[in-house]
């Protein structure tokens, strides 16, 4: 019985770096063009990433903001809010990242669904 837990944790162990060395790299300053339905804006973005962990920034015409998330493999996922002239507003970001490009949404909760795409700076 042992044997069998040792081998199940190895292989969780395994399993778990195999993730977080296989995580694409977001870290690094980026510019987003948002597509809204009031036109594209630009939006400067830092990610800092420490495994498969992201942190950052945001900073647009709207102002700026910090995030929180991760990196799946070649998918980041991040969350944050904005101050509105409506009120606080959640927002998820899920972009695809090939090399230095990254395409994806921004989940504005209570409005949908905005298209951006990225490139590294």
């Amino acid at each position: 019985m042992a044997q069998i837990i040792r081998s199940l944790t190895f292989a969780l162990v395994l399993a778990v770096a195999s993730v977080a060395l296989h995580a694409q790299s977001v870290a690094g300053n980026w510019v987003l063009t948002i597509n809204s339905p009031q036109g594209s804006m630009d939006t400067d973005v830092t990610f800092t990433q420490e495994g498969t962990a992201v942190t950052g920034s945001m900073s647009s015409p709207m102002g700026e903001t910090e995030f929180k998330g991760e990196v799946n493999g070649s998918t980041v996922k991040v969350t944050f809010g904005m101050v509105t002239p409506g009120g606080p507003v959640d927002i998820v970001m899920t972009g695809e990242v090939t090399g230095d490009e990254m395409k994806g949404t921004m989940d504005v909760a209570g409005f949908g669904a905005i298209d951006f795409t990225g490139k590294r700076k």
